[in-house]
């Protein structure tokens, strides 16, 4: 049953190493200036357009938008952590030699496109039609905006997104909480189970007052008011494999969030399937394990292939679990997510394990098995 209650990657290339702290400046602090037809996007790892945001109309595909005086007020705020290579751009190329020049002081690698968008035209390179946020949604998401990797063009692909949140338990709750807040267009919440007093320790956005309430229901309602300007589908039902594809189909990101062996063969079986990632995760006792799936492989059966022996107890009503370790992948899941949303670069061939007991984490690296039967060669 299904209730509502409520409606591309970005580039991740630099081709240089950020200019050490103090390093020497171009001659004369004078940035780079690069005529639109040798500009190659790709060479950047950052594409700045520090036009005021009111005045936007079109702009330079995959360009964060940051105008002049904030990014002067806060330099090294609005650049990648990783550095790299930054391209400034305008309307004339005026407020972006401006920029350059004062990046270029600081030691970037930074140039200005001489001419600016008009001259961007007119050479017949792309623009695409200015992707902007009314007023409420950028106080909402305004920290998200500030971060140079998301900015308003990664904010808008958060906002034209279906994700899919399968299982609304210690994983699910705040993955789902997460996305929510963050603006998807689109939150399916898929668990047929209702609220039990067990749950509640790490399970908080349900209260006492819901036990024996469809969890789907309930945390749908909450997510609505926590975010009224993302769509709630409610489904509460299971994930089988002859349900899969039904209520996964049309999303941009599953997130695994079950705790049943079935539940994930079927969705990662689904998402190989439909060309869906899958973000996955698990719990036990102290411990966890988080990774990404892309369509392709490795999936979860290439890691997984066959289900432990019923016999060992996994299930925390056997074997307990911190309420906090779950709540912890579950916000990694959703950080995930939302790397994928915004374009940001996701490792599909890791499996990161997560030790709540010694707060640390560990990685190892995982490969497609060219005999699965989800995403093998046959």
């Amino acid at each position: 049953m299904s209730r509502s209650a409520g409606e591309s990657p970005g580039r991740q290339n630099p081709s240089s190493p950020r200019s050490p702290s103090g390093a020497t400046p171009p001659s004369g602090g004078a940035p780079d200036e690069i005529p639109p037809n040798e500009i190659d996007l790709d060479d950047f790892a950052a594409v700045i357009d520090v036009r005021p945001a009111g005045i936007r109309a079109r702009s330079v595909a995959g360009s964060t938008n940051v105008p002049l005086d904030t990014l002067l007020d806060d330099p090294i705020g609005h650049v990648p952590e990783h550095g790299g290579r930054l391209l400034f751009v305008c309307d004339m190329g005026l407020r972006s030699r401006i920029a350059a020049r004062r990046f270029a002081e600081l030691g970037f690698d930074a140039c200005s496109m001489s001419g600016g968008l008009e001259a961007w035209a007119h050479a017949g390179r792309p623009l695409e039609d200015d992707i902007s946020l009314d007023a409420e949604a950028r106080d909402r998401y305004d920290r998200h905006i500030k971060l140079a990797d998301i900015g308003v063009s990664g904010q808008v692909r958060i906002g034209r997104a279906v994700v899919t949140v399968v299982g609304l338990g210690g994983l699910g709750v705040p993955a789902a909480s997460y996305l929510a807040a963050a603006g998807v267009h689109t939150l399916r919440l898929v668990d047929r189970d209702v609220v039990d007093l067990s749950n509640l320790h790490r399970q908080p956005m349900y209260r006492t007052a819901d036990v024996d309430s469809a969890k789907a229901v309930v945390l749908g309602h909450r997510l609505h008011e926590l975010n009224p300007l993302v769509r709630i589908e409610a489904h509460e039902d299971y994930v089988t494999d002859r349900s899969a594809d039904e209520l996964l189909g049309g999303s941009d990101v599953i997130v695994d969030a079950t705790d049943r062996f079935d539940a994930r063969y079927a969705v990662s079986d689904a998402g190989q399937r439909l060309g869906i990632p899958v973000v996955f995760a698990a719990a036990h006792r102290w411990e966890g394990q988080i990774a990404v799936f892309m369509p392709g492989g490795p999936c979860y059966r290439c890691v997984f292939p066959t289900q432990p022996d019923p016999s060992v107890a996994l299930d925390c009503s056997v074997t307990g679990i911190l309420g906090s370790v779950v709540a912890t992948l579950g916000a990694m899941q959703a950080t995930e997510t939302l790397r994928l949303l915004a374009g940001v670069e996701v490792a599909g061939d890791r499996l990161t394990l997560f030790d709540g007991r010694n707060q640390r984490t560990d990685a190892v690296t995982i490969s497609r098995n060219p005999a699965c039967p989800a995403c093998g060669d046959g």
